[in-house]
């Protein structure tokens, strides 16, 4: 492709305010529900990182939504998404 070409996305719909408040419920149902933690492990994040999740957390979720719980939710999600990628990549 050359430097030249321009390259057309398309123009974001506006989404509806009913839509986003059920995309929030659904990403609060996902990542922003208590998780029963046993045999837990310490994990460490850069302070910014710590900080703006913190924020989603406090921001978005309920009373007894908590930090340890949003990232359980993100790296099983995340682990699930790749798994057959992972598997593949594990037995190059």
């Amino acid at each position: 492709m050359s430097a030249n070409v321009c390259r057309e996305y398309p123009t974001p719909k506006r989404i509806s305010a009913k839509i986003r408040r059920g995309t929030l419920e659904a990403y609060k149902q996902a990542f922003l529900v208590p998780a029963k933690l046993t045999d837990r492990r310490a994990v460490y994040l850069s302070r910014e990182t710590q900080e703006r999740a913190d924020f989603v957390v406090r921001r978005l979720g309920d009373r007894d939504a908590n930090l340890s719980s949003f990232v359980e939710h993100i790296v099983r999600a995340h682990l699930e998404d790749y798994a057959e990628e992972i598997e593949e990549w594990r037995n190059l």
